[in-house]
């Protein structure tokens, strides 16, 4: 049986590793206006949309779906705002009509430009202070606290 006093020690920790995790939210504040009715998620998709084109030539709704690991009526919602956003252009694939194909306009490939690559670029500028060992534990350590917070919650274990 675990000391009362071992059991406080670790609870003790969970205040500042929760702290941190808002600091990290609050670090996404951070991030540069966008378009007027632009999410973060649709940024995401872009980006997406923008790597899988650059890697394939072509781009599927169930390929965004698989690399964002959501599901396919959650991206068929995000890629249908980003339409009417006109960032992105869908088509269907000439050999199969029910394939559905996505590419981005122009005014999404500046996005990408200015939100992903051109920001990602002026982080990395200031993430290289960042010892790499520290770096590639804080990544291990924020997908643990994520995959053990999600454990937690999915059980009920509170």
């Amino acid at each position: 049986m675990q000391k009362e006093d071992d059991f406080m020690a670790e609870s003790d920790l969970v205040i500042p590793i929760l702290e941190a995790l808002w600091l990290a939210k609050k670090a996404t504040e951070c991030m540069p206006e966008l378009p007027a009715g632009m999410k973060p998620s649709h940024i995401r998709v872009l980006d997406v949309i923008h790597k899988q084109h650059r890697q394939n030539g072509y781009v599927r709704i169930t390929d965004i779906s698989t690399a964002m690991h959501i599901t396919k009526p959650s991206i068929t919602k995000l890629i249908n705002e980003l339409v009417d956003l006109g960032t992105v252009k869908k088509t269907t694939a000439a050999a199969d009509k029910r394939i559905v194909l996505v590419e981005l306009s122009p005014f999404g490939r500046q996005c990408v430009q200015t939100y992903v690559l051109n920001y990602h670029a002026k982080l990395a500028k200031s993430f290289s202070k960042l010892d790499r060992e520290k770096y590639l534990s804080m990544i291990e350590t924020v997908e643990f606290i994520y995959q053990s917070m999600k454990e937690v919650s999915k059980n009920n274990e509170f």
